[in-house]
C-alpha cells in the first residue's frame, strides 16, 4: 500500500476518529487504526467494539492495500509533523510501514488487516435525514443528564423516540430528567421507533459532524450516523426505558418567571459557598423577589443574592443541587425561563419562557431536603 497526502488532511482525519480509539483494551488489536486504500480514497477506521468510527479522505494512491497501524503512535506522529506532504509506503508481507516527509523518515510495525473486527451487515429499519446543527443541539440538551449507574443500564443512554411528526430525546439519572420534543425534524416514519443510544456515540457525533445535513439509520441492535465522509456506528442499549412521562408532574401551580442569565449567574456565584458534598442552594420566593442562599457549616462560608423575578404565589423555600441547576440552565436557549413548583419536596420543572424555536424543552429537577 502506498499513497501521498497533505499532512494537514491526514492529521484532521486521524483527529476525527481518535476519540473512538480505546486507551487500553483487553483486545490489543483495538489499539490500532485500520487503513484501507482503494484508488484515491483512504479509509480510516477505529473501534472499541461498541462504537465504530470511519472517515475517508482523498489521497494520491499508488498501490491499494489494507493494514493496521498502532493508533497512538500514528496519531501523535502525524500531529507533530510540519505542514507539507507525507508519503506512506507499507510492505503488505512484513507490514513494515515507512512514513516519508522528504525531510525525515518514520518506521512503524503494522498488523494484518484481517485481525481487525469486522462489522456485521447493517440493515436499517429507519433512515432519516436531519439538520446536523439542530440534532447536535438536541444531543447537547439531553446527554448531560444520563446516569452513570451501571446497575440502571437503560438510564445510561439517551432515549430517542421517532414519531411520524416529531422526534423526542429523553435522559434521566433519577435526580433530574430532560425531555426535548422537536416538531420540525419530522422523520416521517411509518411506525413508532424507540432506541437508546450510548452518550459516548452522541458526543462523537456532536464533536465530529459539521456538515449541514446528516443521516441517521437504526435497526433493532445498532444506530448509524453519517455526515459526508464520516460514519459512526454504535451498539444500542438493549433495555426497556422507564416510563418517564409518569414522573413529570402535571399540577405544579406555582410559577416563577426570571431572566435566565440573572439566575444562572447568581447560582454560579452563590454556589461557591455551598457545601462541596451537597452543593445545596436555597431558593426563597416572596413577592417579585428571589433570594438565593448557600452555606457551608464546615468552613463557615455563606453567601446570598437577591434576584428580581415575576412570582405572585405564596411564599416558598426550596433547595436544589446547584450543579444540576447550572447544567440545566446552561442548556436552555431563552432570555427568560419559567420554574413551575408544587411543594418543597416535589419535583420542579424548568422550561424556556416565551417563543420557542420549534422545540419543547423541559427540565425536571428533584429538590433536596433543606437543612433547618
Amino acid at each position: 500500500m502506498k499513497f501521498t497526502v497533505p499532512v494537514k488532511d491526514l492529521a484532521q482525519a486521524l483527529s476525527r476518529i481518535s476519540s473512538a480509539i480505546p486507551q487500553r483494551s483487553p483486545m490489543p488489536v483495538l489499539e490500532n487504526v485500520l487503513l484501507q486504500l482503494e484508488g484515491s480514497i483512504l479509509s480510516l477506521t477505529a473501534t472499541d467494539m461498541d462504537i465504530t468510527m470511519t472517515t475517508t479522505l482523498e489521497v494520491r494512491g499508488e498501490r491499494n492495500g489494507a493494514l493496521l497501524l498502532p493508533a497512538r503512535r500514528l496519531v501523535d506522529t502525524v500531529r507533530a509533523l510540519e505542514l507539507g506532504e507525507l508519503t506512506m509506503d507499507a510492505d503488505m508481507n512484513s507490514k513494515r510501514t515507512l512514513l516519508n516527509t522528504g525531510s525525515g523518515e518514520y518506521r512503524l510495525s503494522g498488523m494484518d488487516a484481517a485481525e481487525f473486527p469486522q462489522l456485521a451487515a447493517f440493515d436499517p429499519k429507519i433512515t432519516i435525514t436531519l439538520p446536523s446543527a439542530k440534532f447536535s443541539g438536541m444531543v447537547d440538551r439531553t446527554s448531560f443528564a444520563c446516569s452513570t449507574d451501571e446497575f440502571r443500564p437503560a438510564m445510561t443512554g439517551v432515549l430517542f423516540q421517532f414519531r411520524p411528526n416529531e422526534i423526542r430525546s429523553v435522559a434521566t439519572d433519577g435526580f433530574r430528567l430532560v425531555r426535548v420534543i422537536d416538531h420540525e425534524m419530522q422523520p416521517h416514519v411509518a411506525d413508532n421507533v424507540d432506541v437508546i443510544v450510548p452518550p459516548k456515540a452522541l458526543q462523537l457525533v456532536h464533536k465530529a459532524f459539521g456538515a449541514e445535513q446528516m443521516t441517521l439509520e437504526a435497526n433493532a441492535t445498532h444506530v448509524r450516523f453519517t455526515d459526508g465522509a464520516t460514519t459512526i456506528t454504535a451498539r444500542l442499549i438493549d433495555e426497556t426505558y422507564p416510563n418517564y412521562e409518569s414522573v413529570i408532574p402535571q399540577a405544579n401551580d406555582k410559577r416563577m418567571v426570571i431572566r435566565r442569565d440573572d439566575i444562572l449567574g447568581s447560582v454560579k456565584r452563590v454556589s461557591l459557598y455551598s457545601n462541596s458534598q451537597t452543593r445545596q442552594v436555597r431558593l426563597k420566593l416572596a413577592g417579585n423577589a428571589l433570594r438565593i442562599q448557600a452555606e457551608d457549616v464546615d468552613t463557615g462560608g455563606e453567601a446570598f443574592e437577591n434576584v428580581p423575578c415575576d412570582y405572585s404565589e405564596s411564599e416558598m423555600e426550596i433547595g436544589f443541587n446547584s450543579q444540576f441547576m447550572r447544567e440545566a440552565l446552561d442548556r436552555i436557549e431563552a432570555d427568560e425561563v419559567a420554574f413551575d413548583f408544587s411543594t418543597p419536596l416535589r419535583p420542579s420543572l424548568i422550561s424556556p419562557y416565551g417563543k420557542s424555536n420549534g422545540q419543547e424543552v423541559l427540565m425536571l429537577l428533584m429538590p433536596v431536603r433543606l437543612n433547618s
